[in-house]
């Protein structure tokens, strides 16, 4: 505490404590205080008179030099003149007199070695300036100096200064000080006595009556005291006397009703012993009964889930095939009704466990970003489908590596921010969390949910964690659900030794719910902004970054990621601002810039487009993409407008960070997270042709799920009922990988395991050790999948069994088939790229290069390097497009000025892989006008047609107008068919010259008729640019040679 504010409240609590001396006191201090105004008041006068008498001496003294100096000076008899100034050297607190020439030089000084010098001091240059007349020049505390003209008629012939100390006066003054402050203190102590005294003599008898009022409180006797004085002292005695009279009789009174009350309590306390005994047996057999209840719910579990995640997965495999959009529709709702009850199931049965007290809470080490991870896979698709944008406010300041329950932590977000977007149907919800009571040991994870949906009333927040409760039941027909999520998670958060509450919500304007969970945190763990900038600090350095993005609440949540890498960081509110800002930025561009896609007036594909066709915006910053919305649709629009990046929101720190420093070729510091693993999931799809896996399931429903899911993904499956019959098979035949139920009869698979692994540590049975296996379980609980890992199991995946993520996991263990896939054409296939590798320059031939209205090198960069693909794609662009502006003019006409920029953007996407940048401009513009509802003008469409015909002009110039690709002899067997096509599939969407490229390998390599037909057909899809049309097509070929409907 401030010792000034401790010493200032000792003395309040002192001065309370006395009348006396308070009355004393504060007559001291006002006679203090008069006493010191009037001295203070005193010493004001006498200074301001003595001051004015000094310059008034001051002036005089001048005065008298200058009328004595003016024969001297007109005689120009410089010693008679020395002698009159000598002679003011007598004069009291004299410090200097001068006498100056009007230009400033000395003729006479009472100091001598002042003579024959130019004063050139501010004071006396000002003096020279002046009109003829007495001049106060410095007016101190301590001195005053003034000059006085020397004149002879009107005519100036110099000046007196005279320079006075103030030494005498202060002297006096100060004298009159101390007197002054001697005398208040004396008059103050004789005041103080005088009060001291009176004040006794008032509070005597208020001191006799409070040892009265005293003596009453504790119970003790009291002599009345005789206090003969009519005053207010007197008054109040008497009061005083009356009152305690009557708190006596009140006492005797109620000590009477006392002792009849104890009679009364004595028959009491038998009733009501007897009453309590009764209640405990009631409340006891209505635990018992609830426990039951309680206990075979939670018990249920297995049995109730496997029929429905069945259900599910037949679901599933039954809307991948062919059927009418009518029965599509009826599965899918089917789907989503089974969802719906499989998530009510789970809601009880939680519920349940919890009251039975058989859910627990477990204290493990994890980590927070795979939490927000799964959060994120599970939240953004619905998110998506509603249009709204999910977003985590990142603290990297939270350790990443932290002790506590993951599953239940994951669980109790999930339902907040589920409950978020379930009753928000436009805006954003937005997920921030922060440490409190951060310590060495442990933290308070603080995590609150704001969304911009429907808010609640006072009413229903008040019971809005109580079990199976909602806002009211239009509520419940509106949006579904049990009520219980809220319930749950209140119950969780209160077993993890936290709480949680709404921090705002009001009906129309959204709600904020919020909740703490005490964590601990890992010995080994380091803060995320020590462990990013301790990595990558020298690669930040220097780094601009531009940030695109119309939500305020985005670009705040980036900024201050951004912000956090010490990134110099420029905020643009949409696409046309984002282009000024990068136009203006020449003398210090932008290395990056962080694109939003969907942004009024210009989305964010349509921007970097621009700023690419843009020759002032040099150099090109790096292009990353972000987005929350139709991430297919956004992937491949990106693609077409060249971006170096992609980010999908919500983004975290270390995502957003890997990607600039991956974007501006400074390396990489971070291994694949989940995303990118089911990115990359596709792209390796053909690891799956040819694999042969064993399932090990005892319910027929579920392994036929399974295996018609392996199926469709070209595996091979050899089925086991149970974990006996699954030994014996992997004995008999070498899998690439066992999926292992754990519940089954006669062997669990836990024990099937162990067997297996034992069978590793034999002499030459080495590929028993090295086998995968993957338990297939509905328990995610860590300690369960501990207890895989503890039996030798390398992985697992949960029941519902998700498709995605089911894949992924496969794409982790599986080795690729060498026998039917060697390890070359598999390269050959999917091209490797490394991202420490040295990209090679191709040789662009000569005639390419000369094309003007085409940026050759670019195009063919973006087609992968292959000019002869690029080549093929410009004769393609002139065989379906050279009357592209004719035809953009007919559907306007017929079909109105939508169709017509729908055409333009798709004309604009070819225009880009072509790198024809002057006519994707100029298409891009025309788009926009007839987005707006805009016609263009004749002469717009002219431009268009006279900029293409250019174009095409070109190509038909162009030397060797067929280009064919060499077929080989190799027959392709099916596997490598499908491994092709499904390698064909990803090249569509990222490199149009490798996919020309394989197209051709299985045109040459497929003798089957209706085969070779139908890759005839895709490669036409493909000569038109109909990428989408082709990858259907792609996808129906593969279901037919792999068997699926």
């Amino acid at each position: 505490m401030n010792p000034i504010r401790h010493l200032l409240n000792g003395l309040k609590r002192e001065w309370g404590k006395s009348i006396r001396r308070q009355l004393a006191w504060s007559f001291s201090l006002v006679s203090l205080f008069v006493f010191m105004g009037s001295v203070c008041f005193f010493y004001a006068f006498q200074r301001d008179f003595l001051y004015e008498q000094g310059n008034k001496n001051a002036f005089a003294l001048a005065r008298t030099l200058s009328f004595s100096s003016v024969s001297w000076v007109l005689a120009n008899d410089l010693v008679g003149l020395q002698e009159v100034i000598q002679g003011a050297e007598e004069s009291v607190d004299i410090k200097f007199a001068v006498v100056l020439s009007p230009q400033g030089e000395v003729l006479a000084s009472t100091k001598p070695e002042y003579i024959g010098l130019f004063f050139s001091d501010e004071i006396s240059r000002h003096l020279l300036e002046q009109q003829p007349g007495p001049q106060k020049l410095v007016d101190e505390s301590n001195l005053v100096d003034v000059a006085m003209p020397i004149q002879s008629g009107n005519h100036l012939i110099g000046w007196v200064r005279v320079e006075l100390t103030r030494d005498t006066a202060n002297t006096v003054l100060h004298e009159i000080a101390a007197g002054g402050l001697g005398l208040a203190i004396f008059l103050m102590l004789i005041i103080t006595l005088i009060a001291t005294w009176l004040a006794g003599g008032l509070t005597r008898g208020l001191d006799r009556l409070a040892g009265v009022a005293n003596d009453a409180e504790h119970g003790r006797s009291f002599q009345r005291q005789d206090i003969n004085r009519i005053d207010e002292i007197g008054v109040l005695a008497r009061h005083l006397y009356r009152m305690l009279d009557t708190i006596n009789k009140e006492q005797m009174a109620r000590s009477a009703v006392e002792q009849e009350l104890r009679q009364h309590k004595d028959n009491l306390e038998v009733e009501v012993q007897q009453r309590t005994e009764e209640l405990v047996h009631a409340r006891d057999a209505a635990e018992a009964a609830n426990r039951v209840k309680s206990d075979f719910l939670a018990n249920m579990s297995h049995e109730i889930r496997t029929p429905m995640n069945a259900i599910l997965g037949m679901l599933y495999l039954a809307m991948k095939s062919e059927m009418s959009p009518t029965l599509h529709n009826y599965l899918s709702k089917t789907e989503g009704a089974a969802k719906s009850l499989l998530g009510i199931i789970n809601d009880i049965l939680d519920f349940s466990k919890i009251e039975a007290g058989k859910l627990e809470i477990e204290s493990i080490e994890f980590s927070l970003d795979i939490v927000l991870e799964q959060l994120t896979d599970a939240i953004v698709f619905q998110a998506e489908k509603q249009g709204l944008e999910f977003l985590i406010h990142h603290d990297v300041n939270i350790p990443t590596r932290l002790i506590g329950d993951p599953l239940r932590l994951g669980q109790i977000l999930l339902n907040l921010c589920g409950n978020a977007v379930k009753f928000t149907e436009a805006g954003v919800v937005e997920l921030s969390f922060s440490g409190q009571s951060v310590s060495e040991n442990g933290l308070t994870l603080e995590l609150c949910v704001r969304d911009t949906g429907i808010g609640m009333t006072p009413e229903v927040q008040n019971s809005l964690f109580q079990k199976f409760t909602q806002a009211d039941q239009s509520t419940t027909r509106r949006f579904g659900g049990t009520g219980l999520g809220l319930a749950i998670s209140k119950l969780l958060v209160e077993l993890m030794g936290g709480r949680i509450w709404v921090e705002r919500s009001q009906p129309g304007q959204g709600t904020t719910m919020c909740c703490t969970v005490p964590l601990k945190i890992s010995q080994k763990d380091q803060t995320q902004q020590h462990e990013l900038l301790e990595k990558t600090g020298p690669l930040l350095k220097g780094i601009r970054v531009l940030l695109v993005d119309d939500n305020e609440i985005s670009r705040e949540i980036l900024a201050d990621m951004l912000h956090s890498f010490q990134l110099d960081v420029g905020i643009a509110v949409n696409g046309e601002k984002s282009i000024e800002q990068l136009q203006a930025a020449s003398g210090k561009p932008f290395d990056v810039v962080l694109m939003d896609w969907r942004m009024p007036g210009m989305n964010g594909d349509e921007a970097i487009r621009r700023i690419r066709a843009d020759s002032s915006i040099q150099p090109q910053p790096k292009m990353v993409m972000v987005t929350a919305y139709g991430r297919e649709e956004v992937m491949k629009l990106a693609d077409q407008a060249e971006v170096d990046g992609f980010l999908i929101k919500p983004v975290s720190p270390s995502t957003l960070l890997d990607t600039i420093l991956s974007v501006l070729g400074r390396g990489r510091v971070f291994g694949l997270g989940e995303k990118d693993r089911g990115e990359i999931t596709s792209a390796v799809a053909l690891n799956y042709a040819g694999a042969h896996l064993l399932l090990v399931e005892d319910n027929e429903i579920n392994r036929e799920f399974a295996v018609d899911l392996l199926h469709s993904m070209g595996i091979e499956v050899d089925e086991a009922v149970n974990g006996e019959e699954a030994l014996a098979m992997v004995q008999q035949r070498d899998y690439d990988a066992v999926l292992m139920d754990i519940q089954m009869p006669v062997m669990d698979g836990m024990e099937a395991t162990r067997h297996i692994r034992a069978l590793g540590k034999k002499p030459g049975n080495a590929r028993f050790s090295t086998l995968p296996i993957i338990a297939m379980t509905a328990m995610a609980m860590a300690k369960d999948a501990e207890k895989c890992q503890q039996a030798g199991m390398n992985d697992f995946v949960t029941k519902p069994v998700d498709p995605d993520r089911f894949k992924t996991t496969l794409a982790n263990w599986l080795k690729e088939k060498k026998k039917n896939l060697g390890e070359k054409q598999a390269t050959e296939t999917i091209p490797q790229i490394s991202p420490t590798a040295e990209v090679t320059t191709p040789t662009i031939p000569t005639d390419l290069l000369a094309l003007k209205n085409l940026n050759a090198a670019q195009g063919i960069h973006r087609i992968g390097g292959n000019p002869a693909a690029y080549r093929k794609q410009l004769y393609r662009f002139r065989n379906h497009y050279s009357g592209a502006i004719d035809t953009l003019q007919a559907l306007i006409a017929e079909k109105g000025m939508a169709a017509g920029e729908e055409y333009c953007h798709a004309l604009k996407g070819v225009c880009g892989n072509l790198s024809a940048n002057d006519l994707f401009a100029a298409v891009s513009e025309m788009g926009s006008l007839l987005k707006q509802g805009t016609m263009p003008a004749p002469s717009d469409f002219k431009r268009l047609d006279r900029m293409l015909k250019q174009i095409i002009d070109e190509i038909d110039d162009l030397p060797g107008q067929a280009v064919g690709f060499s077929a080989g002899t190799t027959i392709l067997k099916q596997d490598e068919i499908m491994a092709k096509l499904l390698a064909l599939a990803s090249l569509l969407k990222t490199d149009l010259g490798s996919a020309d490229l394989l197209l051709g390998e299985l045109r040459a390599g497929v003798t089957d008729t209706d085969t070779k037909q139908a890759i005839d057909d895709i490669a036409e899809k493909m000569d038109v640019f109909a990428i989408d049309e082709a990858c259907e097509l792609i996808t129906l070929l593969t279901r037919r040679l792999s068997g699926t409907p």
